[in-house]
């Protein structure tokens, strides 16, 4: 039976026709709290999804530090490559994502530059400093890349900029690539394949915080 088809809501049984009436939710939110509450309902209205959603949404609420934490640790598991994806995967496009991210370099010479480079060493500040940026970039990407329903990022392009000059020198590093969904999973071994669920279930669940704390 369609949502159409209905003439009272499934769950609570409110007309969903008439002046008063209330609307049937879409069917990804549907399928969402069917999932965190053991629901099994073809359909949800306006009215009685607000406190089934809040209700799920307290219960990830008092896991937010645990998920957020979590996340932090797995988040690299999403792969971010400069090539485009490899010819045994089987994927859909989602579309570009990018960063960016600006931070201080200090004050740094054109002759230490120099210097540094002629013996093969580099200036460590500066090194960790666009370490950090572009590690910054890369768990941008893939956070985009994972609400908007992939699970990798290809073709990628990173671009190193300093602005300024002297003490106000600062480093930006932009990167921009393709988000993807890998429609088959066989090409990971099984602990990555996990891995990536796990990252898209726990972004699911601070999603769902974020939409009903607003």
């Amino acid at each position: 039976m369609s949502n159409f088809d209905f003439d009272k809501c499934p769950n609570c049984g409110k007309s969903l026709k008439g002046f008063f009436s209330a609307d049937l939710i879409l069917q990804s939110k549907v399928d969402f709290i069917n999932k965190h509450s053991n629901g099994n309902k073809e359909a949800y209205c306006t009215s009685c999804s607000s406190p089934l959603l809040e209700k799920i949404a307290d219960n990830f609420r008092k896991q937010k530090g645990d998920i957020e934490t979590r996340l932090k640790q797995i988040i690299h598991v999403i792969p971010v490559m400069t090539s485009p994806a490899p010819v045994k995967w089987t994927y859909e496009v989602i579309g570009m994502v990018t960063a960016q991210t600006t931070s201080g370099t200090g004050f740094v010479t054109e002759l230490s530059r120099s210097f540094n480079d002629f013996f093969g060493s580099g200036s460590k500040t500066t090194n960790q400093k666009i370490s950090r940026a572009t590690s910054l970039c890369k768990a941008d990407l893939r956070v985009q890349c994972v609400r908007n329903g992939g699970n990798a990022i290809i073709s990628t392009d990173i671009d190193f900029n300093e602005i300024g000059s002297g003490s106000t020198n600062m480093l930006m590093v932009c990167m921009a690539g393709t988000a993807i969904r890998i429609t088959d999973m066989e090409n990971f071994n099984a602990k990555s394949r996990d891995t990536i669920m796990e990252v898209i279930e726990l972004t699911e669940q601070l999603e769902a915080i974020n939409q009903e704390t607003k």
